[in-house]
């Protein structure tokens, strides 16, 4: 139905304007001085490349005129016949008062865990930026699942025997019905002959109109609930089986884990879901939002890491072949903002690193969450100090890459939580570090590193700050542990090692020093008091959260690493 019109020599020289201009290898990098003077780095051991290393092509022209060029219009015919066969849009003539969105063509190499390529995919999308507010879309907002919540039914699912396995949906977005009223201009390359001066309106959403996102969500939404499934109040994108044996789905936009424990009914679901949707059945969980997954079925235990994307980061700031080092932090140094006589480095260059470094520490691995959240503080003008830092960060991961974490059966499946602060740990403003951990099994679901927002008098006040952020982390996990588990969760052990602290927490002691506390920080004082959280001693030695506020020594910082459940990843018995 399709007629495919657009036509590049292979011969055709692009213009500066369509290449990508990146640095080479062997380009200058350049420091900058407060004077504005430019000198050559010493202290860069390899040339870097700020731009996401990548070959896919930006523009149609390009991907005609690239070497994959029957690949990219195989994928291009495979995305024009999903619109067609879900009926996206009808051509019309564009009403008078109206104006067209336009289109565009969106290539990316899809790759596996190991880093090799899996297939080439082409995507039609609508350049939804020039959509107005109120006349051809309203309300955009869609959830998407937590990673907190990915590892909590994770953590649940080895604790109660269930197997994980994930669905992949083919274009989803295109199952969205659309209420407003949109016209799009023909695809590139894909206008229909003879009515060249027609447009596409659109019946169903497709990837790229600001409400995308949001009537796939609802689309999901309705039929998950209509197959006996329950949304949870913890997290809109987990649903459990009302009725029966566990069974969780967590939805993250068109990538779906199932968790159950018979194969029966995880066939039933699955069959379900593609009686509905065009999905792709991808059997048991190995992949999922850049996360490697390993399960080993014959102890029922779980891995979760991204080793691979650790060593894409190491190559691309030059720091693959570094000497590994032991701890992410120097204890011995204390990062502090810029003088007018320090040396600033490249601050994209500093930014790009430090990026790539948050999604590691957000997703598996806690263990330089402090590190990675104390860099950051200086994007605004880094130093070669603070660069030095960044890159003994690269070089503990390079030592560390193949780590994650382990998510093993254990007797005890309470979820336990601990707290700890570093009083006046920031020289620039004296303002303590919180951090809290909750572990499930052992391991570790739900960790947070952050600067507090005032200047605590002591250390017992900046404990008990940091006690009532753990506090709030704490009935959130109550809520959706209860969702999930169907097993009402009425009171959480979280561990501190401050005394005073435990003491101003139960009962209002020490008024003199604590009547300056803001009263959200009490907060904690009534879950305690409600008994939703029990507060027991733990000695600072075995204070697990402690690898969140500070630098530890190599021993210390390892023994606190393995308590948190971060290990080197494990075999799948049958590779």
């Amino acid at each position: 139905m399709f007629q495919f019109e657009h036509s590049i020599d292979d011969d055709t020289e692009s213009s500066p304007e369509d290449e990508e201009q990146t640095p080479s290898q062997d380009s200058e990098q350049t420091l900058r001085r407060s004077s504005r003077q430019r000198r050559e780095p010493e202290y860069y051991s390899h040339g870097v490349s700020i731009a996401d290393i990548s070959d896919d092509p930006t523009t149609l022209k390009e991907a005609l005129s690239s070497s994959d060029k029957s690949k990219w219009v195989d994928a291009m015919e495979k995305e024009m016949e999903s619109l067609h066969t879900n009926k996206v849009w009808d051509l019309v003539e564009l009403p008078k008062d109206r104006k067209t969105v336009g289109s565009k063509w969106v290539f990316k190499t899809k790759r596996s865990a190991d880093g090799t390529v899996e297939r080439h995919k082409a995507r039609l999308v609508a350049q939804g930026y020039t959509q107005q507010y109120g006349q051809d879309y309203d309300e955009t907002f869609s959830p998407v699942v937590r990673f907190e919540s990915l590892r909590t039914v994770i953590a649940l699912s080895v604790q109660n025997g269930l197997k994980l396995h994930q669905m992949d949906v083919t274009t989803a977005f295109l199952n969205g019905e659309l209420k407003e009223e949109v016209y799009m201009r023909q695809p590139e390359g894909y206008t229909v002959k003879g009515k060249e001066n027609l447009v596409c309106r659109l019946e169903k959403s497709i990837y790229g109109l600001k409400q995308s996102s949001r009537c796939w969500n609802s689309a999901l939404d309705t039929h998950l609930k209509k197959m006996g499934f329950v949304q949870s109040a913890g997290d809109p994108c987990l649903y459990m089986s009302s009725e029966g044996e566990m069974f969780l789905i967590a939805v993250y936009v068109d990538d779906i884990l199932l968790a159950g424990k018979s194969d029966k009914r995880m066939a039933k679901v699955k069959q379900a879901l593609s009686q509905q949707f065009q999905v792709k059945d991808m059997g048991e969980l190995h992949y999922f939002l850049g996360v490697r997954v390993v399960q080993d079925p014959s102890t029922g235990s779980v891995w979760i890491g991204q080793q691979s994307y650790t060593e894409d980061v190491l190559r691309r700031f030059g720091m693959e072949n570094s000497k590994p080092i032991r701890t992410p932090v120097d204890t011995s140094t204390k990062l502090v903002k810029a003088k007018d006589e320090d040396i600033c480095v490249d601050q994209q260059l500093y930014q790009s690193a430090v990026g790539s470094l948050l999604y590691l520490s957000i997703a598996t691995r806690p263990d330089i969450a402090y590190a990675v959240s104390n860099v950051a503080k200086f994007c605004a003008k880094p130093t070669k100090q603070h660069w030095v830092a960044v890159k003994r960060i690269l070089r503990y991961l390079r030592g560390t890459h193949t780590f994650g974490l382990l998510y093993t059966k254990q007797v005890t499946k309470n979820c336990v939580g601990f707290s700890d602060a570093d009083w006046g740990g920031d020289l620039d403003d004296c303002k303590s570090t919180s951090g809290y951990v909750f572990q499930v099994g052992g391991t570790v679901i739900s960790w947070r590193s952050k600067k507090q927002a005032c200047v605590a008098l002591s250390t017992a006040e900046a404990e008990y700050v940091a006690l009532a952020s753990a506090a709030q982390e704490s009935l959130w996990l109550q809520q959706l542990i209860s969702d999930l588990t169907k097993q009402p969760v009425k009171q959480m052990v979280i561990f501190e090692d401050n005394q005073s602290t435990i003491s101003m927490a139960r009962n209002p002691q020490f008024h003199g020093r604590s009547k300056h506390i803001a009263l959200k920080y009490h907060f904690i004082r009534d879950q305690v008091s409600d008994g939703k959280i029990d507060l027991k001693y733990c000695n600072t030695s075995d204070m697990v959260a402690d690898i969140m506020t500070k630098g530890l020594s190599g021993e210390q910082f390892e023994k606190l690493r393995r308590m948190a459940g971060v290990a080197p990843m494990i075999k799948h018995p049958d590779k």
